[in-house]
Order: structure tokens, then sequence, then C-alpha cells
């Protein structure tokens, strides 16, 4: 059984079956790796039953997972009655898992018209100091994966309604990503523009404007160090709020899998991995493609530096956020083409299965994706998630430096090679020799001077 005190066992039953909200399912009434219904024995579905549980076929495939377990046992009755025994048990496990309470059919169409009107709302209630927008997911979202009872295999629900969510925390941080790169690229005085509107809106602190500090790192300390003397504090809060971004269609949670085919060379067990480990599936939750969420950001004071106005600060956040969840996403696995959005709201006929153009804007109709034939365009599509290992640089780099335009070169450049590569721009990173070096190295280099990225 799920282990819960007597009284609360009263209330929503031996296996939470009573539970509307997901929430409360994941976070609070997970299924033990031990069970005394299992026997006592380890139950190797324990985590994957408890991630089946709140996605929205859960019911239905705890129940065939319930009806396969018998079957096997069956079938091994009278050559191994012991282990049928044990899958019957399981079997029982499964069952009683797949009994999951149905929520008020109208309570989520309801939660989802409440956060569509609440962007509305904030824009009354605040006036000018509040930007709003809607995104619809072009991939699978995965977040706050790394939280919940299960390891690695968690999700961001709402706790009134058990709808997924992106943590403000989240939102903010993809954001000053965005900004801190865009910083980093610019140049003259729009470096100083954009590093100022930076740290009025994110805040910052003494170590932010060093050399080894985001803003320091971005926009050079010493230009960090003249806008924070301007701002006139070495520490300063920032003027913007990231609101958590809520779904204003209905959700679908799908379960997904990552199966790791040798696990203890993995674990530092084995000196090589070779085909002769058994895989070890890992089971999470994920957010289905198709659902549009809504994004805001308001400022909880004006400020007082007197070069940034209200409106240029929140025209600035606003297309720094739009920019990265349209071209970066959101959320874990984004390297591997999970978390990126569509800007609007669009319906379930309209096209949002492939990867974001080059202007970060994917199209929105299946006519306007057909559409879609420049050259970078199509090498964007080619290539995205595929350049994070060096063994594609000798198709890849040839390709890319044929292009004739250099922004066309930037751009494919920034959204083919993985962020973590290109803050590490140093010529010993194994990656850069990669790039610049064998049959490719020549083409490698031309894209490097093209997108303006210096190694040092």
């Amino acid at each position: 059984m799920i282990p819960i005190s007597p009284d609360v066992r009263q209330l929503i039953g031996d296996w939470a079956e009573a539970v509307e909200n997901r929430s409360l399912l994941h976070q609070k009434f997970a299924l033990p790796k031990e069970s005394p219904v299992g026997g006592g024995k380890k139950l190797d579905q324990a985590s994957r039953w408890s991630v089946l549980r709140i996605v929205s076929r859960g019911s239905q495939l705890l129940a065939d997972d319930a009806s396969n377990l018998r079957k096997q046992a069956n079938r091994l009755a009278q050559k191994n009655p012991d282990k049928a025994g044990r899958l019957m048990r399981e079997a029982s496990v499964a069952e009683k898992m797949a009994t999951v309470a149905k929520a008020v059919h109208a309570l989520p169409p309801a939660a989802n018209a409440n956060a569509a009107s609440f962007l509305g709302d904030l824009a009354k209630s605040f006036g000018g100091r509040v930007e709003t927008f809607e995104a619809t997911l072009g991939a699978r979202l995965l977040v706050n994966l790394a939280g919940g009872v299960i390891e690695n295999a968690g999700i961001a629900l709402d706790r009134c309604f058990g709808l997924p969510i992106i943590p403000g925390s989240a939102v903010k941080g993809i954001t000053r990503s965005q900004a801190l790169w865009e910083i980093r690229e610019a140049t003259g005085d729009d470096k100083s523009r954009l590093l100022t509107l930076a740290m009025l809106l994110f805040g910052y602190g003494a170590n932010d404007i060093k050399s080894e500090g985001d803003f320091g790192w971005a926009g050079g300390s010493e230009l960090a160090r003249k806008v924070s003397t301007q701002i006139g504090n070495d520490d300063f809060k920032g003027c913007a709020c990231f609101l958590p971004a809520y779904p204003t269609t209905p959700p679908e949670i799908e379960v997904d899998m990552v199966n790791p085919h040798y696990p203890n060379y993995y674990g530092g067990r084995r000196p090589r991995a070779e085909d002769n480990e058994n895989p070890e599936p890992n089971y999470f939750p994920a957010v289905r493609a198709g659902c549009a969420f809504g994004f805001a950001v308001l400022l909880n004071r004006r400020p007082e530096h007197a070069g940034a106005t209200a409106e240029q600060l929140l025209g600035q956040a606003k297309d720094w956020l739009q920019r990265a969840v349209t071209t970066k996403g959101a959320g874990a696995k984004t390297g591997a083409g999970y978390g990126w959005f569509v800007l609007g709201r669009k319906t379930t006929s309209q096209n949002v299965s492939q990867p974001p153009s080059a202007s970060g804007d994917a199209p929105s109709s299946t006519t306007e994706a057909a559409g879609s034939t420049s050259p970078a365009e199509r090498l964007i599509s080619k290539w995205r998630n595929k350049l994070a290992m060096t063994g594609n640089f000798i198709a890849a780099l040839p390709e890319i430096a044929a292009l004739e335009d250099d922004k066309d070169v930037k751009r494919v450049f920034e959204l083919l090679i993985p962020e973590r590569e290109r803050r590490l721009n140093r010529k010993n990173n194994p990656y850069w020799q990669s790039f610049t070096s064998g049959r490719h190295g020549e083409a490698g280099k031309r894209i490097l001077a093209r997108a303006g990225f210096k190694l040092l």
C-alpha cells in the first residue's frame, strides 16, 4: 500500500484512489519501491507506475500492465509457480493503482479560461507596467524534472488544479540567459544600452559585475561597473517580475522515457561500453506538444534610472522572453529538441510539429511551413540538435559555410551550435578543436569569422 496515516487512508482510500489532484498524487502519494502487497519485495515498476498515474491516459496504461502481468503469470503457473505468484501480486498492485479519481469534467477548461482571462486582467490592473503574450508548445515540455518524490521524474504542477506550469523562476532564467548572450554579441552603444536594461530588469549583486560574473562576462567588467555607478548601487533589486506561465488551452501529460543502454559503464562499474548490458529504462512525465501557455512580465516599480523608461524595459523584456522560448526553449533537454514554442495560440489543426525557423518564429500553418524554403531554414531543419557531437561536422560545416549572407551564417550558427559550447569558447576545448581541424577545418574557421565568434 501507499504509506499514509490511518485517518488520511480513511479519507482517500488505501491507494489514494479518491484523490483527483495530480499534484497531490505526484508529490505526496507515490508508490514505494517495496510494498507489503508485493510480498515485501522490491517492485521494479514502482517509479513507472507512479508516473503513469498522473498522465492523461494513466488509468488505461496501468490496466494494460495489470492484464499483461496476469497473462505472464498464467503462462508460468506450472513451470515457475514462485515467479507466477510474484507476477500476480504485481498485477494486483497495478490494478489498484489504475483506480484514479476523475476530476470534475468542467474544471480543467475553467482553469484554462481563468489563466487566459488573467492575462487580460493584468493589463487592466497594471496599465502600462505589464506585457503579456501566449505561445504554443511545438514539442514536449519537461519542467522541474529533478523535483518531486521520484528522482529525475518530476514535473511542475499547480497545487490547486494539478495543471502543468512553468515556474516564474524558470521564465526569468531563460529570459536572462537570452539577454546575456545578446549583450555579449552586441557592439558599441547597443551593448551599453542592452546591458543597462538587463541590469535594471534582473537586478545584480557585486559579484555579477566582476569579470567572472554574468554581467561582467556579457558586457565586460569595466562597462558593467560603469552602468552600476550610473544606476547608483553595487547591489540592485530588479524592477521586473516574471510570473509563472499557465496553460491557456487544455494540456495533456504523457509518459516519456530515456533508456541508458550501458548502465554499468555509465556508473563506473565497467571500463568499456559493451553491447551485453541490459538497458534500464527511466520514465518521466512530459507535457504534450500543442498546449498554449500564457506569459507575463510586469514592473514592480518604475525605474529611477534616467536612461530607461518603463516602456523600454518592458518591450526589451518581452523581446528577450519571446526569442528565448522560440529559439532556445524552456525546461529540461532543450538541446534534444524539447520545450520550444511557437508564438500565439495555435489550434490543433495548425502546424506546431516542426522546429522554429531561423528567425525564431515557427510557421503557423502547413502552407507557411511548405513555403519556408530559404537555404538557411533548410539547414536549420536538417541539422537542428545534431551538432551537439562533432561527428556531423564533416558534412554540416561546409554546407553552413556555403551560405551567401553573413547574417544567415550567424543565425544558423547560433541556433545549431549548443549554448554550452559557445560559453566555453576556448581554443583548447575539444569541441572547437574539432570545429577548426580536419577536412572541414577551413569551413569551420570561415564560419567562426563570418559569425563574429572568437575563440580565446
